[in-house]
Order: C-alpha cells, then structure tokens, then sequence
C-alpha cells in the first residue's frame, strides 16, 4: 500500500467516525426529545409515558386484557419492570390483575373502566406527537429511516436485520 492510499484511508476512517458519532449523537437527541415530550404528555394524564404503552397495548388486546409476560415482550421491557408498571396502574385504578381463563397459573392485566377512558382521552394526543417528530418526512423517506435504524440497531445486536416492509430503492 502506498503512503498515498494509506493516508486516504485514514482520512475516509476519520470521516466514517464523525459521521457514526454524528449518527449516534442525532439518534440520542431525536430519542430525548421524544421521550421529554411523550412523558410531558402522559403525566397531564398523570401516568408515565410507559405506563399509557401499557394502556394503549392492552386497549389493542382482546377483552383489554393481556398475559404480563406478553404485555413485557410487546413493549420490549424485562418481567420486573412489566410488573412495576402493571403494579403503579392497578394501584391509580387503571388496570386490575385477572385470573387467566385457561392456565390458572397465569395472571393477566385487564383495562379498567376508567384505564379505558384515560387511553381514549391520552392515546390520540400521543399518536400526534409522533406523528410531529417525523413531520418533515414524506413516507418514503420515513420508510426508509426505520429500515436503515432496524438495520442499525440489528447490527449492534450481531444480527442481520428482518425488516417487515424494506423501501424497494433502499441497498442492503
């Protein structure tokens, strides 16, 4: 290798590293700024941003009721921290534990009436505010950043990525 191309590659490896920093930077802020404002959003309700997840999950569920392990793997959080939310809902009146109707070793979480109201009232101004953080994407291009972060995040995983619907002009 010459003293010329080693020092082009240099140069394009200190350029990938400020992009992958600069990557990662726009990730975090994009992140914190959502999550600022999802939770600024759910305590008028006054619940956590993750505690509305919940609800809105199990608005999603048949009879409003879900099993706590499937209701932790739906939201991607641990068995501890599924049972923390669950716990902070049943106490504020939200949800209510259930037997389950087959395996009575099972517990599910089911929407209380008034869980019911504060995700019909809390869940359309949550769906805006997402909805805000990507309005300067047309869909296309909203597409193709979730491909390209499952990709990113697959990566970090040590996984090749399975995204369910891949942008037809997007390269692997």
């Amino acid at each position: 290798m010459t003293t010329e191309t080693t020092e082009t590659a240099e140069v394009h490896e200190e350029h990938r590293t400020t992009l992958a920093r600069m990557a990662v930077d726009a990730v975090i802020a994009v992140a914190a700024c959502a999550e600022r404002d999802l939770d600024r959003h759910a305590a008028q309700f006054g619940i956590s941003d993750a505690k509305l997840e919940v609800l809105e999950v199990l608005s999603c569920c048949s009879g409003r009721r879900a099993c706590l392990f499937s209701l932790g793997d739906r939201l991607g959080v641990t068995r501890p921290n599924i049972t923390k939310l669950v716990d902070g809902l049943e106490r504020q009146g939200l949800v209510t534990r259930v037997p389950h109707p087959v395996d009575r070793r099972m517990v599910q979480a089911q929407l209380t009436p008034d869980g019911a109201a504060v995700a019909a009232h809390a869940l359309p101004g949550r769906v805006a505010l997402m909805e805000r953080a990507w309005a300067s994407l047309d869909d296309d291009e909203l597409e193709r950043l979730v491909w390209m972060l499952r990709r990113a995040a697959a990566e970090l995983v040590g996984a090749r990525p399975q995204p369910r619907r891949r942008p037809a002009d997007s390269t692997p």
